[in-house]
C-alpha cells in the first residue's frame, strides 16, 4: 500500500500500526512540500541574483565585476569547511582592499621628507 502498510496488516494488523503509518506519512509529505518549496525559493534567489547581475552590468559605466556567487549559496552555508575557506577569502578580499585604499591615501610628498 502507498503509506508502507502491507495489506494484511491493513485489514487484520493493529489500528495503532496503521495509524502510525499514516502520521509517518503526513511528516514525509510535509518535509517533501518544504524541500520543493525551498528548492523553488532557492532558484527564485539565482535567478533574482543574475537578472541584477545582468543589469548591473548593462546599465552601468565600466567595466564592473560580476555580483553573481561563485558557489551555492546554501551549500556554503551549511558546509563548515566551505563556510571557513569563504570567510578566509572575505577576509583576504578587505585585507587587499584597505591596503589599497591606505596606498592611495598615502601623501605625494611622505617619502621625499624622510
Amino acid at each position: 500500500m502507498a503509506i508502507g502498510v502491507s495489506y494484511e496488516d491493513f485489514w487484520h494488523g493493529e489500528p495503532e500500526l496503521v495509524e502510525f503509518a499514516i502520521e509517518t506519512e503526513r511528516i514525509r509529505q510535509r518535509n517533501e512540500a518544504i524541500r520543493s518549496d525551498m528548492l523553488a525559493w532557492n532558484t527564485g534567489r539565482y535567478v533574482m541574483i543574475g537578472f541584477g547581475d545582468v543589469l548591473t552590468r548593462a546599465f552601468s559605466k565600466g567595466n564592473t565585476p560580476s555580483a553573481y556567487p561563485e558557489e551555492p549559496l546554501l551549500g556554503v552555508a551549511l558546509d563548515e569547511t566551505l563556510a571557513e575557506q569563504k570567510r578566509e577569502r572575505d577576509l583576504i578580499k578587505q585585507r587587499d582592499g584597505f591596503l589599497a585604499l591606505a596606498a592611495a591615501m598615502k601623501p605625494v610628498g611622505a617619502d621625499a621628507g624622510t
